[in-house]
């Protein structure tokens, strides 16, 4: 039979892990990646449901099912939720089988404890037994043609517990005999990850993580195009983010980086991934199914090697130092391997070695098994033990042949002991042991002077130079790239310092004169002028609200923190002044301000600067749809804090919560009937934030609030309206206010009015101010933030063209207004 053209097209492994599939949700998401990602012939890897192989565990070690039981109830509600009227009482059935095995399973442990370890792989395996099927029918229920395939058909295993490995050969041709068929026949396979089964037919589990290394053993069999891993990040980042906040997404790894990331410590993937992709050259991505727009990082064995060399910086704590001492070591043969066959015996993996003439240092990070491998080692020498340490590994291509990368890394930790130093076994990592109270104060410097300290500027993640796209000008600003190069450099409120010396140490080579302005301590802004007396002052923030997310583009966007809010609009005034700078006028500059996002002290400290006095037009960049914005709301921010009488919850009577209190005030603050204008529009008042309490079972004795309102009136009367609302259920804290403002109307530009609030208000001084950009505001501050490419390159052309028209003015027609005056 002749082959259809979809059946000679390499298949894609997407594998799913436990927080893509926690809830109906994510397993919506899930369709809606597989349509999209999977290409002609996906197969699917799916790990259990968040938090599920962790209770099956417990229920293994209890001899009872209480801790699965509330996860039933979740596999239940998926069901519900996302399956049809036909599969969802087939999957309930298959539910409730399992519950029942289930219930037998460990009813014999309980009888019979030393049942435990050889069941516990049967016992565990169904949380990916239950998923499978699950994710398969909601597959099917959203109108892709899925189908359910048992994992233990095709990952043939020996039958270690806890850890098995697999036989792959033998996975290889079941997994083809198995999977091919459907393919052909236009079906999606859905395995679970994790499980496989002996040649004798024992369920075996292939370690925690092990789904990773299902879905590479799947696509090595199948030849795949590409393996994604889908997670709950966007890539491989630059370190541990819960360690450093401005940690990102690294774009690319070669195998062997990733390879060393995911043994020391890289947790969104499984150590064992990466070989099984290398032997068949095929690239592993890592994605974020909260995020699939993003790029995330592409594996492979390409060997980019960045400038700086150094890519990520990994840690790995819990691990035990093990010395061993002899003479014995020196001029013989024979010592290293009884030293390591002793290891081999109690099957207890060794992470870094070092030796030296007449002694041998290692890692491990089991210490359960150690003490009978110490008194073996007894035997051979001397044995010291040193715990609570912790590994660090810097990792990168070329690491081993870039000189000065040792110096760097020891210069910059000192201060912290360095028990032991490994390099020279991989090109792409230096390795090094310090104690483990030490190790998160190691990463963040390594961080900060081997990533963040790079040639454009610190802060700056090693990239090629800023690109002239195909057409452009020579000596004009590509917007899109160097929203791009903003847009990667984490700058949340508060953290300004990294992006403010990059843009120096590029506008400094464009001619620029830049002068940072240190307000607060640590958190420069900057203004940049060239020479004359600016008339004109494009100006936006460079503060972003948290988390950050790296940068990546389609034919269309530019995504990630930023992109509209406000880097992109950055990149734009950018673009434009050096266009305008192209035309012969020199009479403009550039403030870039910090602290938008918060209270705007950035903008109150640069009012001050005696360059504003010399200004006669300043343009705001924010996203209004590139339209000239005729006026922008206030502000109040206003925190309540109630308190109450702390007490057991048994006895209500007995204390007063806060937290009712709160919430009784919340209502009747819901109920105003806030100012209106006709001008500005309503008054809006957003609970963005509510806290308090100490524990479910405790009255709470404090709780709080943390409100923003948008003013279209002057504060006194909303403040009159909240207190009033309030009465004395709580404390009123009033933090910030900014009045709206009317602006300036300019003929030709299409006009609108904003609701929300800007710096405005606060750079009086800087001449009559205009609100223009590039980018939407309902795509600021959200997870998937964006800016249209096109649109970006439009406000370039508006910034040019408004500039040209005020720039003719003779002078300033008017002066921004706060509310009570027309225009």
């Amino acid at each position: 039979m002749e082959r259809t053209p979809s059946e000679h097209v390499a298949p894609t492994v997407l594998k799913f892990g436990g927080t893509s599939v926690e809830d109906a949700a994510a397993c919506g998401r899930v369709a809606d990646i597989v349509r999209r990602h999977g290409g002609p012939r996906p197969v699917v890897v799916v790990s259990a449901l968040a938090g599920v192989t962790d209770a099956l565990l417990r229920c293994a070690w209890e001899g009872a099912l209480r801790a699965f039981d509330p996860h039933l109830e979740r596999h239940r509600e998926i069901a519900r939720r996302l399956l049809g009227p036909e599969a969802s009482p087939a999957f309930l059935g298959e539910l409730e089988r399992a519950r029942g095995e289930l219930g037998g399973l460990v009813e014999r442990i309980g009888r019979e404890p030393a049942l435990r370890a050889p069941l516990q792989d049967e016992i565990v395996s169904y949380g990916e037994r239950l998923s499978a099927p699950l994710l398969a029918a909601a597959l099917a229920a959203a109108g892709l043609p899925a189908r359910h395939v048992d994992a233990r058909r095709c990952i043939v295993t020996d039958e270690t517990p806890g850890r098995a490995t697999p036989d792959s050969d033998a996975t290889a041709a079941r997994t083809r005999a198995v999977l091919v068929p459907l393919l052909d026949g236009g079906t999606i396979p859905v395995l679970g990850g994790y499980i496989g089964a002996s040649a004798g037919g024992v369920t075996t589990t292939l370690g925690r993580g092990g789904s990773d290394y299902t879905a590479a053993l799947v696509g090595a069999a199948l030849g795949a195009a590409e393996i994604q891993i889908w997670t709950d990040v966007s890539g491989v980042q630059t370190a541990d983010p819960r360690v450093v906040r401005g940690a990102r997404t690294i774009p690319s790894l070669s195998y062997a980086e990733a390879a060393e990331l995911a043994y020391f410590g890289a947790k969104v993937l499984h150590p064992k991934t990466i070989q099984p992709a290398k032997d068949r050259g095929i690239p592993v991505r890592i994605c974020n199914s909260r995020a699939p727009g993003d790029a995330g990082t592409l594996v492979s064995g390409a060997a980019d090697v960045w400038p700086g060399t150094v890519k990520s910086i990994a840690h790995k704590s819990g691990i035990t130092v093990v010395q061993i001492s002899s003479a014995r070591m020196l001029g013989a043969y024979g010592f290293l391997r009884a030293l390591f066959e002793v290891f081999d015996r109690h099957e207890l993996p060794v992470d870094v070695v070092a030796t030296s003439e007449v002694s041998v240092s290692l890692t491990v990070d089991d210490a359960d098994r150690l003490p009978a491998v110490v008194a073996e080692l007894e035997a051979l020498g001397d044995v010291q033990v040193q715990r609570r340490r912790a590994i660090i590994c810097v990792v990168g291509e070329g690491l081993r042949t870039t000189p000065g990368i040792a110096a760097r890394v020891f210069e910059t930790i000192r201060d912290i002991n360095v028990s032991l130093i490994s390099q020279g076994a991989s090109r792409v990592n230096l390795t090094f042991i310090v104690d483990e109270e030490h190790v998160e104060e190691a990463v963040r410097r390594l961080h900060t002077a081997l990533l963040e300290r790079a040639e454009a500027g610190p802060g700056v993640l090693a990239r090629a130079p800023i690109r002239r796209a195909a057409g452009r000008r020579e000596g004009t600003v590509d917007p899109v790239e160097l929203a791009r190069r903003l847009i990667d450099i984490p700058s949340v409120s508060g953290e300004e310092e990294a992006v403010a010396r990059f843009l120096a140490s590029h506008l400094e080579p464009l001619g620029y004169r830049v002068e940072l302005l240190e307000a607060p301590p640590g958190r420069p802004g900057l203004v940049a002028t060239t020479g004359a007396p600016p008339r004109l002052v494009f100006s936006t923030h460079l503060d972003t609200v948290p988390p950050h997310f790296a940068s990546g583009e389609d034919d269309e966007y530019v995504y990630g923190r930023g992109a509209c809010d406000a880097k992109g609009i950055l990149a734009a005034q950018l673009a434009a002044a050096e266009r305008l700078r192209g035309e012969g006028r020199n009479d403009l500059g550039l403030l870039f301000v910090v602290d938008e996002e918060r209270g705007s002290v950035g903008a109150r400290v640069a009012n001050a600067h005696p360059v504003a006095r010399e200004c006669r037009w300043l343009i705001d960049g924010e996203p209004t749809e590139n339209k000239l914005a005729v006026g922008c709301k206030g502000s109040l921010r206003v925190t309540l804090r109630a308190e109450g009488t702390g007490g057991h919850s048994a006895y209500p009577e007995r204390g007063r919560s806060a937290i009712h209190l709160l919430l009784d005030a919340l209502d009747d603050v819901r109920a105003i009937a806030w100012p209106t204008d006709e001008y500005f529009g309503d008054t809006t008042c957003n609970i963005g934030v509510i806290v308090g309490g100490t524990q479910a079972n405790v009255i709470a004795p404090d709780a709080r609030a943390d409100l923003h309102i948008r003013l279209v009136t002057d504060q006194a009367p909303v403040r009159e309206l909240l207190e009033g609302a309030v009465g004395s259920r709580a404390r009123i804290e009033y933090l910030s206010f900014t009045p709206p403002v009317r602006l300036t109307a300019v003929p030709d530009f299409e006009q609108c009015v904003v609701g929300y609030t800007t710096d405005v208000p606060h750079l009086s001084n800087w001449g009559t101010p205009l609100l223009l950009g590039p980018g939407s505001i309902h795509d600021a501050h959200t997870a998937r933030e964006r800016i249209a490419k096109a649109e970006l390159e439009r406000g370039v052309e508006l910034y040019v063209r408004l500039g040209r028209t005020l720039l003719a003015e003779p002078a300033p027609a008017r002066r921004g207004k706060t509310a009570g005056a027309r225009p």
